[in-house]
């Protein structure tokens, strides 16, 4: 049989996978059958997990599938990690559980919190950048913006001008 990859939270349907080499008999990727939600790299939190990471102060949200961190939180964990201080310690020290985010996601958020320093934004929450107002650095955005939507509704003009004389002339010609 042929070894398929399910990909994260992919809707997989009526797949059957062959889950061994033959050659070899190592295990290669695991069974997808029926039609299910597959989340292969994320590790899913329980409801009382849940219920623990929401009551920390640390954690800003979360759910069975992720968690986020405050800001504050994640500009102190970033202080303690420049300190030498490794990230699974830091998690313990602000009572929040390293078994349940498990060490991918340690990793990663050390990874999310490097990054977030050397883009010099901040340790903000931009998935909802570009929402809301808009700062004053935008002004040469928006000015492009208005002009472009200005040269739209003159062209737009033009076309209705033009679909109202030839329905004229249509109506002239039938006389």
């Amino acid at each position: 049989m042929t070894s398929l990859f399910c990909g994260q939270r992919k809707l997989v349907k009526s797949l059957k996978v062959d889950t061994t080499d033959t050659a070899k008999g190592d295990i290669m990727y695991p069974i997808c059958q029926g039609t299910e939600r597959v989340h292969m790299s994320k590790k899913l939190f329980t409801e009382e997990q849940v219920l623990a990471l929401k009551a920390n102060p640390c954690v800003a949200r979360a759910s069975n599938l992720s968690v986020s961190f405050t800001e504050e939180f994640k500009r102190k964990a970033y202080g303690e990690l420049l300190a030498g201080k490794p990230m699974w310690q830091i998690f313990k020290d602000h009572g929040i559980d390293t078994d349940a985010l498990g060490p991918v996601r340690v990793m990663k958020f050390q990874q999310f919190i490097n990054k977030c320093a050397e883009r010099g934004d901040g340790f903000k929450n931009l998935r909802n950048a570009g929402r809301g107002e808009k700062s004053e650095g935008d002004e040469a955005a928006v000015s492009k913006r208005v002009e472009s939507l200005e040269h739209e509704v003159a062209y737009l003009r033009q076309v209705v001008e033009f679909l109202k004389k030839t329905r004229q002339a249509d109506s002239e010609a039938r006389k």
